[in-house]
């Protein structure tokens, strides 16, 4: 002990000292080093493209041109397919005497769930485009199918579309009842009517619009004594609250045929008879068949009495 405190010198203690404080300052200097390092990277990287980070770039803008693109050639499709329903709409089924095929689901899109798991918005309206022309292209394709039969089957086809009236029209005193919303003459509230009305003597017959077989010949509620047929082709006609039915289910029927009489059974306030067409088991207007059995001066004329009546 005695001898290390006869070496431990003022000037000793002064070389220790002087030791410490340059290896604090080398310290010091690393660190302080490290940080401006630091800084100018995150400078550099906030203002000025880093090679990982220009290609991330590029990248990400390869991809929504590509994505663009791809739109654009979905819009071609879907033009190209508009085209298609146009012709099928406004020239095939005219010439063929039917309406047009109604999936009404075809033209709803899905809903915004289906595509939550999709980040970028041009990323979910392409899958929207994508999803949008294959309903699309189902809708063409069996439009198309469905034509293409009725042409291949034009003669038979011509036969059992119904085409005439149900009944004779010097015996309709009115049409009490066209096709659509109306207020219920019997429950007071709006509700579709899915036929029309025709007013008529009780016991007038009523006949067959169009060959086919009786599908249903029996009380219906609301209906009545109701007498259903199946034309083929998607096509289906009914024939409501008849006072007498001639006709059995199975029964082989032809267009003028009388299949039964004009009454007022089921749900009804008079004497009439309430007259259907179904397409695909979807109801149409059947105003629009009976130009089939008038002239175009008669149906304008109905069309005309009918607008006045609303």
């Amino acid at each position: 002990m005695q001898n290390e405190r006869e070496h431990t010198t003022p000037e000793s203690v002064r070389k220790v000292r002087k030791h410490k404080s340059k290896g604090r300052r080398i310290a010091i200097q690393i660190v302080a080093t490290l940080l401006i390092a630091l800084a100018c990277n995150f400078l550099i990287s906030m203002f000025l493209d880093t090679p990982k980070s220009a290609f991330i770039i590029r990248d990400g803008l390869r991809i929504d041109r590509q994505y663009e693109i791809l739109q654009e050639k979905i819009s071609i499709a879907e033009n190209l397919l508009g085209e298609i329903r146009h012709r099928d709409h406004f020239v095939y089924r005219p010439l063929l005497g039917v309406d047009t095929l109604n999936i009404p689901q075809v033209y709803s899109d899905y809903p915004d769930a289906k595509y939550a798991e999709l980040s970028q918005n041009i990323v979910k309206e392409t899958y929207r485009k994508m999803d949008r022309l294959m309903r699309n292209i189902y809708y063409a394709s069996l439009s198309l199918d469905d034509t293409q039969e009725l042409a291949e089957h034009k003669e038979e086809f011509s036969t059992v579309i119904p085409a005439i009236w149900p009944i004779d029209r010097t015996k309709l005193k009115y049409v009490s009842s066209l096709y659509g919303m109306r207020m219920h003459p019997r429950y007071g509230t709006w509700r579709m009517h899915e036929g029309v009305d025709l007013s008529a003597p009780k016991g007038t017959p009523v006949y067959a619009t169009g060959n086919g077989v009786i599908s249903e010949a029996k009380w219906r509620p609301g209906y009545g004594q109701l007498i259903e047929i199946n034309h083929g082709f998607g096509y289906k006609t009914r024939y409501g609250h008849l006072s007498k039915m001639f006709v059995i289910e199975g029964d082989s029927v032809t267009r003028g045929q009388v299949i039964g009489e004009v009454g007022n059974t089921g749900v009804s306030s008079g004497a009439h008879l309430h007259y259907e067409v179904r397409y695909r088991n979807n109801t149409v207007n059947p105003i629009h068949y009976f130009n089939k059995d008038m002239t175009p001066e008669a149906y304008i004329d109905l069309m005309e009495q009918l607008s006045e009546g609303k």
